[in-house]
């Protein structure tokens, strides 16, 4: 059970490999929300002249367009060539997410995030801030139709003393439009004033504070962190921001279930098979509607108190695999034993460092092994079971035709063509 958000805001400075660099840093930091200022848009692979692919996604050379994607984050993002992008954890199993429709511009985005159906959703707004002021003063114009925020940052492209005592301000009016939009908002500056988050790369230029998050005034100061991390910044002369922010009681945990064919699997079936002995000693009357809804009620107690006994809730990570069985788990436990033992024969038995080398390479080829077995089973399983649920379909079509047969002739059959 968790009672806030991480959330990280960064400049990406439009480079793929970099913006890969971050997501990889982040799922391996367990960040819930990556929240993008001027990420790449380019050319990603080939796409065949017959693909519904839409005019927007596709260049002159066929070639399909957009950003960056991760297989342990959901791309949001409201239109192309968008400025900001948001990357969501695909660890948050619950999490209903969705855009506002309020924020249509191509410098900010409103990130509605429902992490439990009980909750209300939490609102994030990513900002870039051109040189023009062009997302504040966007903002400053719908302000009174956004909802409640949570959260709001990114690259402003502004310096005042409020938050940069060291650098010469910008004109008085850019300062103010952000200040009273911030305030008419109800928000309070997070970021710590004076901490520096633009590195310029051309040599002379002194650094800036112009990257700021802003959370809600009215709520206990002591529920939100934030952290510059310049260290983390990569290619990019923008460091990273992480701030954590409340968000309630909500689980990374999914909705119960069981394995297919399990033990849990066998316990469930069998619990059904006990429970419904009990419940049903000799067969039900079924003579009238209310027996039959009697009847059904206990069938579903039974199964549902079956369910809840074995079903176990799913936790979600960037390397959950359907595929991944006990095999693969004593494989890999394997690996990393034989490679425990090679760092320990290195340091006191150099002599048979060779052997365990050789140890570690057997066991990665038996873990290699055993992985490609189990996708081909599983693959197997999945066509038969594929198969045997078609199979189901087609066996129905001969009760469907007698069915046809006995009713009677629709008045509207002459006009149905096959």
């Amino acid at each position: 059970m968790s009672t806030s958000l991480h959330v990280v805001f960064h400049n990406a400075n439009h480079s793929p490999q970099h913006t890969h660099f971050i997501l990889e840093s982040c799922a391996a930091a367990n960040v819930d929300v990556v929240c993008i200022q001027e990420p790449w848009y380019g050319p990603l692979r080939p796409i065949p002249s017959a693909s519904p692919t839409g005019p927007a996604e596709r260049t002159e050379d066929n070639m399909l367009y957009g950003t960056q994607l991760h297989p342990a984050w959901t791309l949001v993002e409201n239109r192309k060539d968008a400025r900001v992008v948001c990357h969501v954890n695909r660890r948050l199993a619950n999490a209903v997410i969705s855009l506002d429709s309020t924020v249509d511009h191509r410098d900010c985005m409103l990130l509605l995030l429902r992490l439990s159906p009980e909750q209300d959703p939490i609102a994030i707004l990513n900002v870039y801030n051109d040189s023009q002021n062009s997302a504040v003063r966007y903002l400053a114009d719908i302000a009174p139709q956004l909802p409640s925020l949570d959260i709001v940052g990114g690259d402003y492209n502004t310096h005042a003393p409020v938050w940069d005592p060291a650098y010469p301000p910008d004109s008085r009016t850019r300062v103010g439009e952000v200040l009273d939009l911030h305030a008419q908002l109800g928000l309070r500056l997070l970021s710590p004033p004076g901490v520096p988050t633009h590195f310029p790369h051309r040599v002379g230029l002194r650094e800036t504070v112009i990257d700021l998050v802003w959370v809600p005034d009215d709520r206990d100061h002591g529920l939100y962190q934030v952290r510059v991390a310049p260290e983390e910044r990569g290619l990019s002369d923008h460091a990273v921001i992480h701030a954590t922010i409340p968000a309630g009681e909500w689980t990374y945990q999914g909705a119960p279930t069981i394995a297919p064919k399990s033990e849990a699997e066998q316990n469930f079936v069998a619990a059904i098979l006990a429970s419904t002995r009990v419940a049903f000693p000799d067969p039900p009357s079924l003579a009238s509607e209310a027996e039959l809804q009697s009847a059904v009620d206990q069938l579903f107690d039974c199964v549902s108190d079956a369910w809840s006994r074995n079903a176990t809730p799913m936790t979600i990570c960037n390397k959950s695999r359907l595929w991944w069985d006990a095999s693969c788990t004593r494989a890999r436990d394997a690996l990393l034993h034989a490679r425990a033992r090679l760092a320990y024969t290195r340091a006191h038995y150099p002599r048979l460092a060779e052997a365990a080398r050789m140890a570690v390479v057997a066991a990665m080829r038996h873990l290699k092994s055993t992985i490609r077995a189990r996708r081909r089973q599983h693959m197997d399983e999945r066509i038969r079971y594929v198969a045997e649920q078609q199979k189901r379909v087609w066996d129905l079509i001969p009760f469907a035709r007698a069915r046809r047969a006995i009713a009677p002739p629709s008045p509207w059959r002459r006009y149905v063509t096959r």
